[in-house]
């Protein structure tokens, strides 16, 4: 293999990463009637502010804390995990009043036995307590990242009605955790990342 061959690989990794990426985000999206109705390149350049968001907020807990272990983090910032048996937890969830980031130990058992990629299944527990941390930093630091973007639904002179878009902190949420785990947007990982986030809407 040509030397040259290795970057070109790794630059066409980076752009299916990209592309899936944002693909992904229209995918969380697809349902909301707002972002539906913005034009394309708005909903472009608004899917990428926001997946920039959640990249920087990983990159400043990084090196804030030395470690890309969200269970770390999360730890060092005074929150418990744990995981949990109850009906009514589909998946997980941040308690802010408590401190707490709770995995429902069900879901998780049920997505090991599904989950066929190695990178997947070696970082799972990971990868949902990095969502649910992403939430915790929203509500200490961040601000809610939705709550940043309003779009204008309707105006009828100085009458304006504007909306927000709820699902933007979950992409944000995303981009977090992809950063902070290092994981590349391969097709079983794409999947895998659309299903549970499906699963949990």
């Amino acid at each position: 293999m040509s030397k040259s061959a290795k970057p070109r690989a790794k630059k066409e990794s980076q752009t299916i990463t990209a592309r899936n990426r944002l693909a992904l985000a229209y995918l969380l999206l697809a349902n909301d009637k707002v972002f539906t109705r913005l034009p394309a390149d708005e909903k472009n350049s608004l899917l990428k502010e926001v997946l920039n968001l959640g990249e920087e907020a990983a990159d400043t807990v990084k090196r804030e804390y030395g470690t890309d272990d969200p269970r770390k983090i999360a730890v060092s910032m005074g929150l418990k995990v744990f995981g949990e048996e109850h009906r009514k937890l589909k998946r997980s969830e941040y308690r802010r009043d408590k401190k707490e980031i709770v995995i429902s130990r069900k879901f998780h058992e049920k997505l090991l036995r599904e989950v066929e990629s190695k990178e997947l299944s070696d970082r799972l527990l990971k990868l949902v307590v990095a969502h649910e941390l992403f939430h915790h930093l929203e509500a200490e630091r961040l601000g809610e990242i939705w709550r940043r973007f309003k779009f204008k639904l309707w105006q009828l002179g100085p009458l304006v009605i504007e909306r927000r878009i709820k699902g933007l902190s979950e992409v944000a949420a995303q981009a977090f955790t992809q950063r902070l785990l290092g994981l590349e947007l391969t097709p079983p990982v794409f999947d895998y990342l659309l299903s549970i986030n499906l699963r949990s809407a």
